[in-house]
């Protein structure tokens, strides 16, 4: 999920032909979120040597395959495949990306014999351990396509030592596989966790990838066995039940499961902390549907006037920051949400208003703060109230545009806010 938001808010995938963006989900998945920028600089450059590639690519693919006795491909140079996928990522050199794809191609067609024994010669090289880290979890993706229970148990001792890079493909594995057979996944699981392979490394005794693999035995719980799910969950400490279900991607989940999740937060997560796991849900919901998709939710599981209210904070400042983002927030889109929040979190309207322009006018777009400011003074002047202007000014825009916020701190009807104000952006 957080590879894909990182790509919607560069827009890569608008920019990007499908066959580099296979390549770089493999430069992503394997560098850590490589950015981008390098590739955006040269963009209509890159874009013709793709272009170039592709359709060598189409040729290629169009071939009769070799018949028997034909030469076997030449062994795979483990040791020059990180120096290419970094001059695929630092400037998109035509020769890089097609090896890079090419060898993509090789990994997919191998069979689970021949991938093993590619983990073995790849371990046993002389190579940097993030050279070596970065070749594995290439293999990996192909090796869990084949034998996610395989990778699981070569690879359970990196669980928590590398939770950015293996182990978190081995909590991949660990769903595809829970997906097939729960009772394996789950037992196999539990043994691993008297083991001690998820015992946290952090000083808040948090482990991250036990969250994410609580989660997908959660999510093949949620519709057949709620009681099961609800078990599972109330062994975890009461501070850590919330990040386990955030973990799960809601928009994928279906109506009985979203049911189910509702029920396991109001039942189990802690008080002060439900109103943060509805506005988790409704960010990722206005994101993949827009509001009316979290205003089914909220129907469908009977919200409370306090869960709709976050709900509706929440999804209000996730939409306008990506529209902002995407240089496509307008004054009718702004409008329409507030028509939204009117029955969503009656007279709360001008703040949330307020707050969600605040994060929009955040990031150095299209969208500024002076932009802002304007539709904020003219909901001002029609609500004849300071709410919607005092919660813009509350938002972290207004400390990076000090002059600005100062002159509009005057438009304060109220003298004691305005020189609250005035004290703390001093």
């Amino acid at each position: 999920m957080d590879m894909q938001r990182t790509l919607s808010r560069l827009k890569a995938t608008h920019l990007i032909p499908p066959l580099l963006a296979l390549a770089l989900v493999g430069i992503w998945n394997f560098r850590q979120m490589r950015s981008i920028s390098s590739l955006e600089r040269d963009g209509a450059e890159l874009r013709q040597e793709i272009a170039a590639v592709e359709s060598e690519a189409a040729v290629r693919s169009s071939r009769p395959e070799p018949t028997t006795g034909s030469a076997a491909p030449a062994p795979i140079d483990w040791k020059q495949l990180p120096a290419a996928i970094s001059d695929v990522g630092n400037r998109g050199e035509t020769a890089q990306l097609k090896a890079l794809i090419e060898f993509q191609q090789r990994l997919k067609n191998m069979t689970r014999e021949e991938l093993i024994a590619a983990l073995d010669e790849v371990e046993a090289l002389d190579l940097t351990a993030d050279q070596r880290e970065e070749i594995l979890e290439m293999i990996l993706e192909s090796m869990i396509k084949l034998d996610p229970q395989y990778v699981l148990d070569r690879f359970a001792n990196q669980i928590e030592s590398d939770s950015n890079g293996v182990g978190w493909q081995l909590a991949d594995a660990f769903g595809q596989w829970a997906k097939k057979d729960r009772a394996g996944a789950t037992a196999w699981f539990d043994r691993q966790i008297a083991e001690g392979n998820f015992e946290s490394r952090t000083l808040d005794g948090k482990s991250e990838m036990r969250a994410k693999f609580e989660s997908e035995v959660l999510e093949t719980l949620l519709a057949t066995d709620l009681n099961e799910a609800g078990r599972r969950l109330m062994a975890l400490p009461e501070d850590q039940r919330r990040e386990v279900l955030e973990e799960l991607s809601f928009a994928e989940l279906g109506s009985n499961e979203q049911l189910g999740y509702a029920s396991l937060v109001r039942q189990l997560v802690p008080a002060d902390e439900r109103a943060g796991s509805f506005a988790n849900v409704a960010s990722q919901l206005v994101n993949d549907g827009g509001y009316e998709k979290v205003s089914a939710f909220l129907d469908a599981v009977q919200a409370t006037p306090e869960e709709r209210a976050v709900s509706a904070k929440q999804a209000a400042m996730s939409q306008l920051e990506m529209l902002a983002q995407d240089g496509e927030i307008t004054r009718a889109g702004v409008d329409s949400l507030r028509t939204w929040l009117d029955k969503q979190a009656p007279g709360q309207t001008d703040k949330i208003t307020g707050k969600a322009l605040a994060e929009a006018a955040q990031d150095d777009g299209e969208f500024d703060f002076d932009s802002a400011s304007e539709w904020v003074l003219d909901y001002q002047k029609k609500s004849g109230n300071d709410d919607v202007l005092t919660a813009f000014l509350d938002g972290y825009s207004a400390h990076s545009n000090l002059e600005e916020a100062q002159a509009l701190i005057g438009l304060i009807s109220d003298p004691v806010r305005r020189q609250q104000f005035l004290d703390e952006l001093k």
